[in-house]
């Protein structure tokens, strides 16, 4: 009887000890999240699912013990610049920052709030999904000591491009405009010849969210340029164009007579991003720049008004050539960490662990195609996302980029473009994107934020002024212009810095620069 009770003693014994082993293993399990809070900028508001029913924020809770928090800001992306910049003076850092913008990386670096990953990223030791990154992205985004300041994302092809309203063009007779002068008398005709038929002089030919030589302009830029941006681009080993070159003054006359026509909507500087969507779909504005395929614009257009219907437009044939919309780039987006996450050695591990989950299986099959049922269906084998807002905020999520980052994979293409129609689209937009690329976007030289802040505002300030003819574009308003940006704003310096850069790379040739 007593061996009975000893063993019955034991026996409870070792219960009460596994009881407490698997209340230790379950405490373990059940450690706390790591906050991580990301800022970042997207063009248009987007709902978020609650956080209960948000299967990413869930999926990522899970996987890696993250809880990811985003301040998001929309509109015009130089908003988002002054609130970042009342946070970093105020210390109110977040632990990461999504730049979709590679001036604004360079100029948080030159600022003093993001960490050097040189030690977290050691060449040779990169994680595996990260392994993509190279030692010339690095160098790209490195400064005059070779640190960098922030995770590159890869490259993707980008789906960009012009869109025209087809039943205007119908209405009014008209063909889809094929050379930079067909779009301005198409412009101008959208503009004064009623082609929603309302009576009403309600109409502009193209509108714009505000950032004067942003997206919505490459396309026109690049027909008289060469290049999607204004800076300067090399050719042949040569140096082509510059904001102070006679291809960017034609370019600029050319807008000017637009705007002079009546063509251009007078709000496209001081408008945002959700009041250029408004105005589009509304029916205000006949052209307009979008990224990606509009599915969502449409169908809020056609609830507007159901006779809408919009094309896409090939690039246009300029004094340049033909244009591309999106230019050639080398790394497109950087995700920087902050000094309030560099403080602590977790929080540096688990972005970057976040970072190498987006690119994983599982991280890309979440940013593209969500949860099933309430994102996509599966139809003959095949993913297709189903249409409707509640696919937006999957970009919003990503932190390598777009999600047309994944589709020069044809599978990809097809889930999320399953009519033939968008499908062709795409693809053509993506065959149309970037020939070339900005001496800065392309790595071979490094701007420096320090020299070009103030010289980036006034490029700025002055494309609306001469534009909307507030500054004259004759011979002695482009040299007074040329001098100020030159000498005022440090435009020669910055010049100088990029072809001693340029030198050292061995990029130009030993002909006239």
């Amino acid at each position: 009887m007593a061996i009975h009770l000893k063993r019955l003693f034991l026996l409870a014994l070792l219960l009460a000890s596994a009881g407490l082993l698997a209340s230790c293993s379950d405490s373990a399990r059940e450690e706390p999240l790591v906050v991580l809070e990301v800022d970042r900028w997207y063009p248009y508001n987007v709902e978020f699912p609650d956080p209960q029913e948000d299967f990413i924020l869930q999926t990522i809770r899970k996987r890696l013990n993250i809880d990811l928090r985003f301040n998001f800001s929309t509109g015009r992306s130089q908003d988002w610049r002054t609130k970042l910049a009342s946070r970093v003076a105020s210390g109110d850092l977040p632990d990461m920052i999504y730049f979709f913008n590679m001036m604004d990386y360079r100029t948080a670096r030159t600022q003093g709030y993001l960490i050097p990953l040189n030690e977290a990223l050691k060449s040779g030791d990169l994680p595996e999904h990260l392994d993509y990154i190279t030692s010339d992205m690095l160098r790209t985004i490195s400064d005059d000591r070779g640190e960098y300041y922030g995770i590159p994302n890869r490259t993707g092809p980008a789906v960009e491009g012009l869109f025209i309203r087809r039943d205007w063009l119908n209405a009014l007779s008209l063909d889809a405009p094929r050379t930079v002068q067909e779009f301005a008398e198409v412009a101008e005709a959208f503009a004064k010849e009623d082609p929603d038929g309302n009576g009403k002089d309600d109409t502009y030919g193209f509108t714009a969210g505000g950032c004067m030589s942003c997206q919505d302009f490459w396309e026109l830029l690049s027909a008289f340029t060469g290049n999607t941006s204004p800076d300067e681009y090399l050719l042949d080993g040569q140096l082509k164009g510059g904001w102070t070159s006679s291809e960017y003054r034609e370019y600029l006359l050319f807008m000017n007579g637009l705007m002079q026509s009546g063509a251009l909507d007078p709000d496209l500087a001081t408008n945002d991003s959700n009041t250029k969507r408004e105005k589009i779909v509304q029916g205000q504005v006949g052209i307009f720049h979008y990224t990606g395929y509009p599915s969502e614009l449409i169908q809020e257009m056609k609830a507007y008004n159901p006779q809408a219907d919009i094309a896409y437009l090939p690039p246009l044939v300029g004094p340049a050539g033909t244009g591309s919309h999106w230019p050639t780039i080398h790394v497109p987006t950087t995700v920087g960490i902050t000094e309030k996450a560099g403080k602590s050695p977790e929080k540096v591990r688990k972005i970057i662990e976040l970072m190498n989950w987006y690119y994983s299986d599982e991280g890309r099959e979440l940013i593209l195609y969500g949860k099933k049922g309430v994102n996509h269906v599966r139809q003959e084998g095949r993913k297709r996302l189903l249409e409707g807002k509640q696919n937006e905020y999957l970009e919003v999520y990503s932190l390598i980029g777009e999600r047309s980052l994944f589709l020069d994979d044809e599978e990809v293409m097809r889930a999320m473009f399953p009519d033939e129609r968008q499908f062709e689209v795409v693809r053509s937009m993506i065959q149309n994107g970037g020939k070339r690329g900005s001496v800065y976007s392309m790595g071979y030289a490094m701007e420096r934020a320090e020299l070009i802040d103030d010289l980036k505002l006034f490029r700025e300030q002055m494309a609306a002024r001469f534009i909307y003819g507030n500054a004259p574009l004759d011979d002695k308003g482009w040299s007074d212009y040329a001098d100020k940006h030159d000498h005022a704003y440090n435009g020669y310096t910055v010049r100088k810095a990029m072809l001693s850069d340029l030198r050292k790379g061995g990029y130009l040739s030993t002909h006239k620069e």
